[in-house]
């Protein structure tokens, strides 16, 4: 699992900053993956849904019945399609951008879903999982910083999984928002976080909140990052400290640790 590398935020590879001309990123991916990829899941997406993607307004128009089609592919019986289907669901993410946080719901918990069907022990499938949830947490930012308490409810399960290095992945994404988001959301979201981890008490959920925190703190190798500051300021808070003691009492000792 230590040599899984998804950090998609300082990758060396180029992004393609627009699409073909005359194309979309969906059709682009497409296409480049049938050259790719032969499995059957996949052939069957592309045969069935080629006719409806030929332009970005079909895309648009279409995207309910593109979605679910892809989603329908995301599990253990169609790994060997599993890499090209969560890349062309970054792809649709990138092309109908804030059309598509209406199905980060539905993603999040079809990840999760194979994640307890054995994905968990898989490092490719883990590797390719989390690349692609994580393009779309950079891609979507602009959207997904103005309501990091919701990005934080739909990701509660994954932020809590059982596996550690789960945990681990999915915080570093998460935290990215967390980064980037304005003062506000920042400050709600720190107290959403805190507020989870005192409601129910357990060792999983103080280490995905330590986690978090952690990597929103996180800098270079020499130094903390520039919104580190802020993030202790809002946790050393008085103010902080009697919101916890007024919603749960008992909650204050998971608080301190």
């Amino acid at each position: 699992m230590e040599e899984i590398d998804i950090d998609v935020y300082r990758s060396l590879h180029a992004v393609k900053a627009e699409p073909s001309s005359g194309s979309s990123f969906f059709i682009d991916a497409l296409v480049e993956w049938r050259e790719l990829n032969t499995a059957e899941d996949f052939i069957s997406f592309y045969e069935e849904m080629i006719p409806l993607v030929q332009t970005l307004p079909q895309i648009v128009l279409h995207r309910e019945e593109l979605f679910s089609a892809l989603l329908l592919r995301v599990n253990m019986s169609a790994r060997l399609s599993l890499e090209p289907i969560l890349m062309l669901i970054t792809a649709l993410s990138r092309d109908i951008l804030e059309d598509f946080l209406s199905f980060l719901g539905r993603y999040a918990n079809a990840i999760l879903a194979i994640l307890n069907d054995g994905g968990d022990r898989d490092p490719e499938i883990l590797e390719q999982v989390f690349t692609s949830w994580s393009y779309i947490m950079m891609y979507l930012q602009k959207y997904l910083v103005k309501d990091i308490v919701q990005i934080l409810r739909t990701t509660s399960a994954l932020r809590y999984f059982p596996k550690d290095y789960v945990r681990e992945f999915m915080a570093e994404s998460v935290s990215f928002l967390l980064r980037n988001a304005p003062n506000n959301q920042l400050a709600q979201g720190l107290m959403k976080l805190l507020l989870e981890a005192a409601k129910k008490s357990s060792p999983v959920r103080t280490d995905g909140v330590i986690s978090l925190l952690w990597h929103v703190m996180k800098g270079t190798s020499t130094k903390l990052h520039s919104r580190a500051g802020k993030v202790l300021k809002f946790l050393l808070s008085k103010s902080t400290f009697t919101t916890i003691h007024d919603k749960f009492p008992d909650g204050q000792i998971t608080f301190y640790q």
